[in-house]
């Protein structure tokens, strides 16, 4: 019975130790130096989840009450990511001033950033009590309005 036990144990502790998630084409192990480096650059990271789809990584994750995904490809090289916060003091200050003095009545409640080797985007939700509006802008300070929702008096 002991016997029993122990393998049992053995063999759930490498389910869970294995960061193995169940794909379209079947279980996958993500490379253990990806997930070393993950470790290196995120050592706060909580609920971290892997998934494949094709030959691409995703991980997602919180860190710093942050909600974040990580695409890699499969040499472990950075693809794009999103992170997902509310506070517009994480924004780059050009940009952050940017949205004061064009949308001042307005207040941020959501904002995605959204990251490739080569730009970073946001995307701002904000609302005011006569509209939702959602800015997409870059850290230079440049906006556009995309979308525009008005509440119901």
């Amino acid at each position: 019975m002991k016997t029993k036990f122990a393998v049992l144990a053995a063999a759930l502790f490498l389910v869970v130790a294995q960061p193995k998630v169940r794909a379209d084409n079947g279980p996958f192990t993500v490379n253990e130096k990806l997930i070393q480096a993950f470790q290196a650059a995120f050592p706060q990271a909580e609920k971290v989840d892997w998934n494949e789809s094709g030959d691409h990584y995703f991980v997602h994750f919180k860190d710093h009450e942050i909600l974040s995904e990580i695409e890699y490809d499969h040499e472990g090289n950075f693809l794009a990511s999103e992170r997902y916060y509310k506070s517009a003091d994480m924004l780059p200050i050009r940009l952050a001033w940017a949205l004061h003095k064009k949308f001042p009545s307005k207040t941020v409640f959501g904002i995605t950033e959204t990251s490739t080797e080569s730009e970073t985007l946001y995307y701002i939700k904000m609302q005011d009590n006569k509209e939702w509006i959602t800015v997409k802008g870059s850290s230079d300070g440049i906006t556009q309005v995309i979308e525009r929702f008005y509440k119901q008096a």
